[in-house]
Order: structure tokens, then C-alpha cells, then sequence
């Protein structure tokens, strides 16, 4: 679409993800020649919303104890189901994070001597204008860092070059979040890896009110507890610390950050 000689396909895994699907999709089919989704059984208007879009394919991963979630696993499953279409390029991503504009003219000009790009992850605060940009010590002294532009920044391995003879690998074991600095692309990758500034990720997720209202501890602390990392009030206190500690330091998103 954007390059004629490059087939570009986007993985998401969702569960109940109508908030911000819908606004995810409706920017990645301006670019993407497919959209693979892989839904964890969501049981809101997830599928609805997603199979209202062209170039949408739609799949549901097996039933699960609630919170076995088996992240590593997922996205190996996704991984497959995009290499099915034998993709010049994979995208990967999560439903409430979508590339900045900037990524049309990037990737008309891609670097073919490049395997895998590191991304900046803009983590919206407050509202879907500003973002967050303070770094702290929580109480029991977790290192937290909102800036997208310091050196040690979150950052994600979400865009790859693909090629068809090589051997994947996630480490399966992973129930939650990545420990592989290429997360969430596979672990095993090879060739040049860099950091781009020629786009960056909007991230949605902290203006979920899941996130807001403390859901998102309590989902993730079940998980973590159940893996056998720590107690469940334990994994608790943890994620209400990281989420509630610090004055939040916000500045305005540029215009050119958004697609409408």
C-alpha cells in the first residue's frame, strides 16, 4: 500500500479492547496490506468492531484459567498467523498503541539493511493530549521513568524485516511482559537492530480507565501471583506504587503526533 514492493502486515492481541480498537484500526488500514487480530476471548464489542473493517482477519486464541495468560505464547501464535502471509515486513503492536504519522514517509524510505527497529513509546497522561515526562524513585525504591526521550526510555521492538527461512523463537514460558529487550517481536533476532526517532508509538494505555481506576493492578497482580512471583498483595502494593507515586510532569503532544 504505501510501498508497492513491500507487503507490510500488523499483529494486535486484544481482550475487551472496544475503547480504542476501533481508533487503533482506523489508522493502520491506511498503511498496513493486512491486520491480523488475535483475540483472548474478549466478551465486549471487540470482534464486532474489528471485523467492521476491511483486510481484518480475526482469530481467538483457547480458553484459559482467567488469569493464565500466557503472553510469550500469544504472540508466538500471532507471529505464525502473520508469517502465513509471507510479509516483506511485520508490525506488532497492542490495541491502544498506534504509529505516528510520520511512519508513511519512513516507511517508503525504509532502510533494507536494517532487521529490526527499537521504538519511543509516548505514554499519554491525563488526557489524549499530553504526555508524561517525570522520572523517580517510588517509597520502596522502583526506578520510574515517564520521559520517552531519555537514554534508558521505554522503548519496543515492534517493527521487523521478515525473512521466511529463518527459525522464530519466543521464550514460551513468559506469562507477562517482556525479558527480551526486543519484546514483543521474538527473542532470537539477528541482523542490525536500531533505535528509530523517525516515528514514534502513541500509547493509549494509561488514559484506560482500567488503568485509571486500578484494575490493571489488581489483573496483573492475579497473574504475577499465580506465575509464583510473589504474593498477590505483594504484586499489588507493587503496581499501586509504580501507578500512584511521583507528581506527574506533563507536556503538550505536538499536532503532527496525531493523524487527525
Amino acid at each position: 500500500m504505501l510501498n508497492n514492493k513491500m507487503k507490510l502486515v500488523c499483529g494486535i492481541t486484544t481482550k475487551n479492547e472496544e475503547w480504542i480498537i476501533g481508533k487503533t484500526l482506523s489508522v493502520l488500514i491506511n498503511f498496513c496490506d493486512k491486520i491480523i487480530i488475535l483475540d483472548d476471548n474478549s466478551t465486549d464489542k471487540t470482534k464486532d468492531i474489528c471485523c467492521s473493517f476491511e483486510n481484518v482477519e480475526w482469530y481467538v486464541r483457547e480458553k484459559r484459567k482467567p488469569h493464565d495468560r500466557q503472553e510469550a505464547a500469544g504472540l508466538y501464535h500471532l507471529f505464525k498467523l502473520i508469517s502465513s502471509h509471507e510479509p516483506d515486513y511485520i508490525l506488532i503492536l497492542d490495541a491502544d498503541e498506534i504509529p505516528t504519522p510520520s511512519f508513511i514517509e519512513f516507511f517508503k524510505n525504509i532502510d533494507s539493511t536494517i532487521s529490526a527497529w527499537k521504538i519511543r513509546m509516548i505514554n499519554l497522561y491525563g488526557d489524549d493530549k499530553h504526555y508524561r515526562v517525570d522520572s523517580f524513585i517510588t517509597p520502596s525504591g522502583i526506578s520510574i521513568n515517564w520521559n520517552p526521550f531519555n537514554a534508558n526510555s521505554w522503548r519496543k521492538t515492534v517493527l521487523l524485516k521478515y525473512d521466511k527461512t529463518y527459525s522464530y523463537k519466543y521464550n514460551l514460558e513468559v506469562q507477562k511482559g517482556g525479558t527480551s529487550s526486543y519484546h514483543p517481536a521474538p527473542k532470537n533476532l539477528t541482523g542490525k537492530i536500531i533505535t528509530t526517532t523517525d516515528f514514534y508509538i502513541i500509547h493509549y494505555g494509561k488514559i484506560n480507565p482500567s488503568y485509571i481506576n486500578g484494575d490493571k493492578d489488581r489483573f496483573y497482580a492475579e497473574i504475577e501471583s499465580s506465575d509464583g512471583r510473589d504474593t498477590y498483595e505483594k504484586c499489588l502494593a507493587r503496581h499501586i506504587e509504580c501507578r500512584t507515586s511521583g507528581t506527574p510532569v506533563l507536556k503538550k503532544c505536538p499536532r503532527e503526533w496525531f493523524w487527525t
